[in-house]
């Protein structure tokens, strides 16, 4: 059973994104700004001479919930903000606890800064990786097709005796074995 506090119930929005600005800043990022457009908020930073954004969407109401007056109606509204705004909090603290890993990641010199938030790199354009790939991703496995990405077919360097990770077997989970 989880507590409020491991749930991210505790914390508010604004200590969470207080949290990431600090660990950024930390690490030793720059210009970290918080921006919210519609249902969607960003953090942005500058770190290893890159840019990167990391948007996520909040929920919010559909629109202003018309209060007649009544009690019950006037009740709804609180319970469905308080509703939302335990969402939101949870969705702030959770991207806190990724941010941390990442940078711990990064810190250790397990990955690089750029590995570990590749998604977010913001590119020329400012368009993210992201952006750029997910359609190429989403045609790819339409097709059943590798993409193009430019580069050689790693397959190739394979065949001219480059090494390369053996390819991943599913593994089956104790459970599925028959064992109990």
């Amino acid at each position: 059973m989880t507590s409020p506090y491991t749930r991210g119930d505790s914390f508010s929005s604004e200590a969470s994104r207080k949290h990431i600005r600090q660990a950024l800043a930390n690490y030793g990022a720059t210009e970290v700004a918080f921006t919210q457009r519609g249902n969607l908020s960003a953090v942005a930073f500058k770190g290893d001479g890159r840019q990167f954004r990391i948007v996520m969407p909040i929920l919010q109401s559909e629109g202003a919930l018309a209060i007649r007056g009544d009690v019950a109606d006037s009740r709804l509204h609180e319970a469905n903000a308080r509703i939302l705004e335990r969402a939101n909090r949870k969705s702030w603290h959770a991207l806190a606890q990724a941010i941390d890993a990442k940078l711990g990641a990064a810190a250790a010199g397990i990955a690089t800064l750029e590995s570990e938030f590749l998604a977010h790199v913001v590119l020329p354009g400012n368009h993210t990786v992201l952006d750029e790939l997910e359609p190429v991703i989403d045609s790819a496995y339409r097709s059943g097709r590798r993409p193009s990405f430019g580069g050689p077919d790693p397959s190739a360097r394979a065949a001219e005796g480059e090494a390369d990770f053996p390819q991943l077997r599913a593994v089956p989970s104790p459970t599925s074995r028959g064992g109990s």
